[in-house]
Protein backbone atom coordinates (compact mmCIF):
# COMPACT_ATOMS: atom_id res chain seq x y z
CA UNK A 1 0.00 0.00 0.00
CA UNK A 2 3.14 2.67 0.73
CA UNK A 3 4.76 1.07 -2.23
CA UNK A 4 1.53 2.09 -4.49
CA UNK A 5 1.34 5.70 -2.70
CA UNK A 6 5.10 6.58 -3.23
CA UNK A 7 4.42 5.23 -7.01
CA UNK A 8 0.92 7.77 -7.43
CA UNK A 9 3.14 10.55 -5.84
CA UNK A 10 5.98 10.03 -7.94
CA UNK A 11 3.50 9.89 -11.07
CA UNK A 12 1.96 13.08 -10.09
CA UNK A 13 5.04 14.94 -9.64
CA UNK A 14 6.13 14.05 -13.12
CA UNK A 15 3.07 15.09 -14.92
CA UNK A 16 2.88 18.39 -12.88
CA UNK A 17 6.18 18.70 -13.66
CA UNK A 18 5.11 18.46 -17.59
CA UNK A 19 2.08 20.65 -17.35
CA UNK A 20 4.69 23.49 -15.66
CA UNK A 21 7.20 22.96 -18.31
CA UNK A 22 4.68 22.92 -21.08
CA UNK A 23 2.74 26.12 -20.16
CA UNK A 24 6.77 27.82 -20.14
CA UNK A 25 7.62 30.31 -23.01
CA UNK A 26 10.19 29.18 -25.37
CA UNK A 27 12.28 31.93 -25.12
CA UNK A 28 14.09 32.16 -21.41
CA UNK A 29 14.62 35.44 -21.14
CA UNK A 30 10.64 35.99 -22.10
CA UNK A 31 9.83 33.24 -19.46
CA UNK A 32 11.95 35.36 -16.69
CA UNK A 33 10.01 38.49 -17.66
CA UNK A 34 7.00 37.07 -17.30
CA UNK A 35 7.56 35.60 -14.06
CA UNK A 36 8.42 38.99 -12.96
CA UNK A 37 5.46 40.28 -13.93
CA UNK A 38 3.58 37.62 -12.22
CA UNK A 39 4.91 38.57 -8.66
CA UNK A 40 3.84 41.63 -9.20
CA UNK A 41 0.50 41.27 -10.13
CA UNK A 42 -1.71 40.62 -7.07
CA UNK A 43 -4.49 37.36 -7.34
CA UNK A 44 -7.85 38.36 -7.31
CA UNK A 45 -9.18 35.64 -5.38
CA UNK A 46 -6.60 35.49 -2.89
CA UNK A 47 -5.67 38.85 -2.49
CA UNK A 48 -2.41 39.08 -0.45
CA UNK A 49 -0.48 36.42 -3.15
CA UNK A 50 1.23 36.81 -6.40
CA UNK A 51 -0.53 35.23 -9.14
CA UNK A 52 2.95 33.17 -9.25
CA UNK A 53 1.79 31.62 -5.93
CA UNK A 54 -1.19 30.91 -5.68
CA UNK A 55 -3.42 28.07 -6.78
CA UNK A 56 -6.27 29.49 -7.55
CA UNK A 57 -7.82 28.72 -11.10
CA UNK A 58 -8.30 32.50 -11.90
CA UNK A 59 -4.35 32.54 -10.74
CA UNK A 60 -3.70 29.92 -13.50
CA UNK A 61 -6.10 32.01 -15.97
CA UNK A 62 -4.12 34.95 -15.16
CA UNK A 63 -0.64 33.38 -15.52
CA UNK A 64 -1.47 31.95 -19.04
CA UNK A 65 -2.57 35.48 -20.00
CA UNK A 66 0.55 36.81 -18.89
CA UNK A 67 2.59 34.22 -20.77
CA UNK A 68 0.44 35.05 -23.63
CA UNK A 69 1.20 38.23 -23.89
CA UNK A 70 4.92 38.06 -23.16
CA UNK A 71 4.87 35.60 -26.16
CA UNK A 72 3.01 38.42 -28.36
CA UNK A 73 5.64 40.64 -27.98
CA UNK A 74 3.68 42.97 -25.06
CA UNK A 75 5.56 45.16 -23.16
CA UNK A 76 5.38 45.29 -19.31
CA UNK A 77 3.37 48.22 -18.74
CA UNK A 78 1.11 47.12 -21.76
CA UNK A 79 0.08 43.74 -19.26
CA UNK A 80 0.65 46.08 -16.49
CA UNK A 81 -2.57 47.59 -18.25
CA UNK A 82 -4.55 45.39 -19.57
CA UNK A 83 -5.13 43.88 -16.02
CA UNK A 84 -5.67 47.17 -14.09
CA UNK A 85 -8.10 47.50 -16.61
CA UNK A 86 -9.64 44.43 -16.43
CA UNK A 87 -9.45 44.51 -12.33
CA UNK A 88 -8.83 47.78 -11.40
CA UNK A 89 -5.91 49.01 -9.48
CA UNK A 90 -5.97 46.64 -6.51
CA UNK A 91 -4.21 44.11 -9.09
CA UNK A 92 -1.17 45.87 -9.15
CA UNK A 93 1.21 45.29 -5.49
CA UNK A 94 3.02 48.54 -6.86
CA UNK A 95 -0.04 50.98 -7.60
CA UNK A 96 0.69 53.69 -10.16
CA UNK A 97 -0.87 56.56 -7.57
CA UNK A 98 -2.64 57.98 -10.46
CA UNK A 99 -5.92 60.60 -9.77
CA UNK A 100 -7.50 60.74 -6.63
CA UNK A 101 -6.89 57.69 -4.71
CA UNK A 102 -3.28 57.85 -5.64
CA UNK A 103 -3.29 61.14 -4.10
CA UNK A 104 -4.88 59.43 -0.88
CA UNK A 105 -2.57 57.00 -0.91
CA UNK A 106 0.40 58.52 -1.62
CA UNK A 107 -0.15 62.28 0.42
CA UNK A 108 -2.55 60.86 3.45
CA UNK A 109 0.11 59.39 5.77
CA UNK A 110 2.22 63.23 5.12
CA UNK A 111 -1.19 65.08 5.90
CA UNK A 112 -1.88 62.52 9.01
CA UNK A 113 1.30 63.62 10.36
CA UNK A 114 1.28 67.22 10.28
CA UNK A 115 -2.12 67.15 11.50
CA UNK A 116 -0.73 65.32 14.14
CA UNK A 117 2.11 67.35 14.87
CA UNK A 118 -0.09 70.50 15.11
CA UNK A 119 -1.83 68.83 18.02
CA UNK A 120 0.88 67.88 20.00
CA UNK A 121 2.51 71.54 19.38
CA UNK A 122 -1.11 72.70 20.73
CA UNK A 123 -1.67 70.67 23.89
CA UNK A 124 2.12 71.81 24.77
CA UNK A 125 1.64 75.91 24.14
CA UNK A 126 -1.58 75.30 26.19
CA UNK A 127 0.24 73.30 29.08
CA UNK A 128 3.13 76.13 29.03
CA UNK A 129 0.61 78.72 29.14
CA UNK A 130 -1.65 77.16 31.48
CA UNK A 131 1.99 76.75 34.23
CA UNK A 132 2.80 80.56 33.66
CA UNK A 133 -0.42 81.44 34.80
CA UNK A 134 -0.59 79.84 38.34
CA UNK A 135 0.53 81.79 40.65
CA UNK A 136 2.30 79.21 43.73
CA UNK A 137 0.42 79.48 47.15
CA UNK A 138 2.08 79.74 50.47
CA UNK A 139 1.34 77.71 52.95
CA UNK A 140 -0.83 79.13 55.61
CA UNK A 141 0.31 79.90 59.35
CA UNK A 142 -1.83 78.01 61.53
Amino acid sequence: MILLRGMFLSIAACLLALTCAAQALDDPAEEARAQALMRELRCVACENEPISQSSASIAEDMRARVRTMVGEGASDDEVRDWFESRYGEFVLFRPTGKGLSGLLLWGAPFGLLIVGGLIAFGVARRRQAGASEVEPVAPEDV
